[in-house]
């Protein structure tokens, strides 16, 4: 490969794609999902959504739940994932790619191909724990002890619901997410060259999910029946750096696409570009030392390529 920014990527993502930590992974996923079906297969507890599982409808409340799941899944995704970006870090720093990127790469090389194996890591993490969701599923439906179908009371409903706009919608809430996950992935990084050692990774790991920290306090303190507040809420924060691809989801599902979202969206990219300069700045520097580095520092090289 000619272009060094894929080829860095491709071999970075093929190393990370050869770990037997993936494999494990799904195996724990499977064992909690089947220990789940199992539970639910013998002891049949009562499941109350599903008595108004038919009842699905497209308003403020349902939008607050909905954004509640995909806060929680991200979270445990990013959290999984950024413990690995941390140790991928260091384990570069220790070993001879530093004289790699020195010599052969740059720090934008670097940064791209880390950032799309850091990616690539997210999403194996979701398919994995999908595949062993759906198994757990269908062992599920085969002892179904229950007096409902998986296909016809669960599955069924919910692709009635979906038409052409919708499909539309989920593909640009999609796209949303993939930027949130790419800011997400460049801040982790960014802060993760703070930590000398794996022991500094929590509090580190704790600042990454600041953002998704404060949106959980909204949605405990803010009254859900005031849509005029949360509104104005996510529209202001919506253009704010590293916090704006979140709260431009919260946006779209709470009043769906307008020319604010069009133009927040505009903006979070220029954010992203520039959120890459600055991380590329910082490990200009940073990559080669073992100086403590406080957040101060960070910000400083981000802009001056020097502290």
């Amino acid at each position: 490969m000619k272009n060094k920014y894929w080829a860095y990527s491709y071999l970075s993502i093929k190393t990370l794609l050869l770990n037997k930590s993936i494999l494990f992974g799904f195996v724990f996923n499977l064992i909690v999902a089947l220990i789940v079906t199992v539970y639910l297969i013998i002891f049949e507890p009562d499941i109350q959504f599903l008595a108004s599982f038919d009842t699905f409808s497209k308003n403020f409340s349902n939008a607050l739940g909905v954004l509640n799941v995909i806060i929680i899944m991200i979270v445990i995704l990013l959290f999984t994932s950024v413990s690995a970006i941390m140790q991928s870090v260091f384990d570069d720093r220790d070993s001879k790619v530093s004289e790699i990127i020195n010599t052969s790469i740059s720090g934008k090389h670097y940064l791209f191909g880390k950032s799309l194996t850091s990616f690539a890591l997210i999403v194996i993490t979701l398919l994995s724990s999908l595949v062993a969701i759906t198994i757990a599923i269908f062992v599920f439906s085969i002892f179904n002890p229950y007096h409902f179908g998986i296909y016809s009371d669960i599955l069924k409903p919910l692709l009635s619901l979906i038409d052409w706009n919708t499909l539309l919608f989920l593909i640009a809430c999609l796209g949303i997410c993939v930027l949130l996950v790419l800011t997400s992935i460049l801040f982790a990084l960014s802060i993760s060259i703070k930590a000398s050692n794996i022991i500094d990774a929590f509090p580190v790991a704790l600042l990454v999910l600041t953002p998704y920290f404060l949106v959980f306090g909204l949605l405990i303190f803010l009254p859900a029946n005031n849509s005029e507040l949360w509104l104005t809420v996510a529209t202001s924060a919506s253009f704010i750096p590293i916090l704006s691809p979140l709260f431009i989801l919260i946006l779209v599902l709470l009043e769906g696409f307008s020319s604010v979202v069009y133009l927040a969206i505009l903006i979070a990219l220029v954010y992203l570009i520039i959120l890459f300069k600055g991380v590329t700045n910082i490990y200009s520097y940073a990559f080669y030392v073992n100086d403590k580095l406080t957040l101060i520092h960070l910000l400083k090289l981000s802009v001056n390529k020097k502290i």
